[in-house]
Protein backbone atom coordinates (compact mmCIF):
# COMPACT_ATOMS: atom_id res chain seq x y z
CA UNK A 1 0.00 0.00 0.00
CA UNK A 2 1.51 3.36 -0.98
CA UNK A 3 2.13 5.85 1.78
CA UNK A 4 0.21 9.10 1.98
CA UNK A 5 1.79 11.96 0.05
CA UNK A 6 3.26 14.88 1.99
CA UNK A 7 2.43 18.20 0.43
CA UNK A 8 4.89 21.05 0.08
CA UNK A 9 5.95 22.78 3.30
CA UNK A 10 4.64 26.32 3.50
CA UNK A 11 6.24 28.99 5.67
CA UNK A 12 4.22 32.01 6.63
CA UNK A 13 6.11 35.29 7.19
CA UNK A 14 3.14 36.61 9.22
CA UNK A 15 1.37 35.73 12.41
CA UNK A 16 -1.94 36.95 13.81
CA UNK A 17 -1.90 39.49 16.61
CA UNK A 18 -5.17 40.44 18.32
CA UNK A 19 -5.93 44.16 18.47
CA UNK A 20 -6.41 46.02 21.73
CA UNK A 21 -9.97 46.09 23.10
CA UNK A 22 -12.12 48.87 21.69
CA UNK A 23 -12.00 52.09 23.66
CA UNK A 24 -15.15 53.25 25.44
CA UNK A 25 -17.40 55.10 23.06
CA UNK A 26 -15.71 53.61 19.99
CA UNK A 27 -17.79 51.64 17.53
CA UNK A 28 -18.20 48.08 18.76
CA UNK A 29 -17.30 48.95 22.37
CA UNK A 30 -20.86 48.45 23.56
CA UNK A 31 -21.00 44.99 21.96
CA UNK A 32 -19.75 42.59 24.63
CA UNK A 33 -19.71 39.61 22.23
CA UNK A 34 -17.92 41.29 19.32
CA UNK A 35 -15.19 39.12 17.80
CA UNK A 36 -11.64 40.41 18.26
CA UNK A 37 -10.05 41.99 15.21
CA UNK A 38 -6.86 40.30 14.06
CA UNK A 39 -3.99 42.11 12.36
CA UNK A 40 -1.23 40.35 10.48
CA UNK A 41 2.24 41.36 11.63
CA UNK A 42 5.63 39.98 10.57
CA UNK A 43 6.54 36.93 12.61
CA UNK A 44 9.70 36.96 14.67
CA UNK A 45 10.42 33.37 13.68
CA UNK A 46 8.40 31.67 11.00
CA UNK A 47 7.22 28.19 11.92
CA UNK A 48 7.06 25.77 8.98
CA UNK A 49 3.72 24.08 8.48
CA UNK A 50 2.84 21.06 6.37
CA UNK A 51 -0.39 19.69 5.03
CA UNK A 52 -0.38 15.93 5.31
CA UNK A 53 -2.99 13.68 3.78
CA UNK A 54 -3.70 10.82 6.19
CA UNK A 55 -5.38 7.79 4.65
CA UNK A 56 -8.48 6.40 6.36
CA UNK A 57 -7.94 3.59 8.83
CA UNK A 58 -8.77 0.10 7.54
CA UNK A 59 -11.95 -0.07 9.62
CA UNK A 60 -13.21 3.20 8.12
CA UNK A 61 -12.52 1.92 4.59
CA UNK A 62 -14.30 -1.34 5.36
CA UNK A 63 -17.30 0.58 6.72
CA UNK A 64 -17.66 2.82 3.66
CA UNK A 65 -16.99 0.08 1.12
CA UNK A 66 -19.43 -2.14 3.00
CA UNK A 67 -22.09 0.56 2.96
CA UNK A 68 -21.95 0.63 -0.84
CA UNK A 69 -22.04 -3.15 -1.07
CA UNK A 70 -24.76 -3.73 1.51
CA UNK A 71 -27.11 -0.79 0.82
CA UNK A 72 -29.82 -0.65 -1.83
CA UNK A 73 -30.96 2.66 -3.26
CA UNK A 74 -34.74 3.23 -3.37
CA UNK A 75 -34.70 3.68 -7.18
CA UNK A 76 -32.98 0.33 -7.68
CA UNK A 77 -35.30 -1.46 -5.28
CA UNK A 78 -38.39 0.09 -6.89
CA UNK A 79 -37.19 -1.07 -10.33
CA UNK A 80 -36.74 -4.60 -8.96
CA UNK A 81 -40.20 -4.57 -7.36
CA UNK A 82 -41.85 -3.38 -10.60
CA UNK A 83 -39.91 -6.00 -12.59
CA UNK A 84 -41.02 -8.72 -10.14
CA UNK A 85 -37.42 -9.77 -9.64
CA UNK A 86 -37.42 -13.36 -8.43
CA UNK A 87 -35.95 -14.24 -5.03
CA UNK A 88 -36.31 -10.70 -3.70
CA UNK A 89 -37.93 -10.24 -0.29
CA UNK A 90 -38.51 -6.79 1.18
CA UNK A 91 -38.54 -6.83 4.98
CA UNK A 92 -40.01 -4.14 7.23
CA UNK A 93 -38.03 -4.20 10.49
CA UNK A 94 -40.39 -1.89 12.40
CA UNK A 95 -43.08 -2.98 14.85
CA UNK A 96 -46.08 -4.83 13.39
CA UNK A 97 -48.37 -1.92 14.30
CA UNK A 98 -46.36 0.57 12.21
CA UNK A 99 -46.09 -1.96 9.39
CA UNK A 100 -49.91 -2.17 9.31
CA UNK A 101 -50.17 1.62 8.92
CA UNK A 102 -47.81 1.84 5.94
CA UNK A 103 -45.08 -0.23 4.29
CA UNK A 104 -43.31 -0.82 0.99
CA UNK A 105 -45.21 -2.76 -1.68
CA UNK A 106 -45.05 -6.51 -1.06
CA UNK A 107 -43.00 -6.16 2.13
CA UNK A 108 -43.24 -8.65 4.98
CA UNK A 109 -43.19 -7.63 8.64
CA UNK A 110 -40.25 -9.05 10.58
CA UNK A 111 -39.34 -6.91 13.63
CA UNK A 112 -35.75 -7.46 14.68
CA UNK A 113 -36.67 -8.56 18.21
CA UNK A 114 -38.67 -11.48 16.79
CA UNK A 115 -35.91 -12.89 14.57
CA UNK A 116 -34.61 -16.35 15.44
CA UNK A 117 -34.30 -19.78 13.80
CA UNK A 118 -37.96 -20.60 14.48
CA UNK A 119 -39.47 -17.36 13.13
CA UNK A 120 -37.34 -17.53 9.97
CA UNK A 121 -37.64 -21.28 9.29
CA UNK A 122 -40.19 -20.66 6.50
CA UNK A 123 -37.94 -18.14 4.66
CA UNK A 124 -35.83 -19.12 1.64
CA UNK A 125 -32.07 -19.05 2.07
CA UNK A 126 -31.75 -18.47 -1.70
CA UNK A 127 -33.53 -15.08 -1.70
CA UNK A 128 -31.99 -11.65 -1.28
CA UNK A 129 -33.55 -9.79 1.65
CA UNK A 130 -33.75 -5.99 1.57
CA UNK A 131 -34.57 -4.64 5.02
CA UNK A 132 -35.71 -1.18 6.01
CA UNK A 133 -37.05 0.79 8.94
CA UNK A 134 -38.28 4.38 9.26
CA UNK A 135 -35.16 6.41 8.30
CA UNK A 136 -31.38 6.57 8.40
CA UNK A 137 -31.34 7.24 12.16
CA UNK A 138 -33.54 4.26 12.97
CA UNK A 139 -31.36 1.22 13.54
CA UNK A 140 -34.01 -1.48 13.43
CA UNK A 141 -33.03 -2.37 9.86
CA UNK A 142 -29.37 -2.72 10.85
CA UNK A 143 -30.28 -5.02 13.73
CA UNK A 144 -32.58 -7.03 11.47
CA UNK A 145 -29.88 -7.31 8.82
CA UNK A 146 -27.34 -8.49 11.39
CA UNK A 147 -29.66 -11.14 12.79
CA UNK A 148 -30.72 -12.42 9.37
CA UNK A 149 -27.11 -12.52 8.18
CA UNK A 150 -26.10 -14.45 11.30
CA UNK A 151 -28.77 -17.01 10.39
CA UNK A 152 -27.31 -17.43 6.89
CA UNK A 153 -29.47 -15.08 4.80
CA UNK A 154 -28.20 -12.72 2.07
CA UNK A 155 -29.18 -9.24 3.28
CA UNK A 156 -28.99 -5.60 2.17
CA UNK A 157 -30.39 -2.47 3.77
CA UNK A 158 -32.56 0.10 2.00
CA UNK A 159 -30.70 3.40 1.99
CA UNK A 160 -32.71 6.02 3.90
CA UNK A 161 -35.58 3.70 4.87
CA UNK A 162 -39.27 4.39 4.38
CA UNK A 163 -38.76 8.13 4.80
CA UNK A 164 -36.44 8.46 1.76
CA UNK A 165 -38.62 6.01 -0.18
CA UNK A 166 -41.60 8.33 0.28
CA UNK A 167 -39.57 11.53 -0.36
CA UNK A 168 -38.63 10.12 -3.75
CA UNK A 169 -42.30 9.56 -4.55
CA UNK A 170 -42.47 5.76 -4.51
CA UNK A 171 -45.75 4.09 -3.51
CA UNK A 172 -46.57 2.46 -0.17
CA UNK A 173 -49.25 0.03 0.98
CA UNK A 174 -51.38 -0.51 4.08
CA UNK A 175 -52.16 -3.84 5.70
Amino acid sequence: MPSAPVLETAESPYEAEPSAPAAAGAPGASEPHAAPVLHLVPAATAVPTANIAIPAAPTARIHWIGSFVYDRHPADLYADIVACTPDLVVVDARYAETFALEHLPGAISLPWRDINETTTAHLSREAEYVVYCWNASCHASTKTAQRLEALGFRVKELHGGLQDWKKQGYPTERA
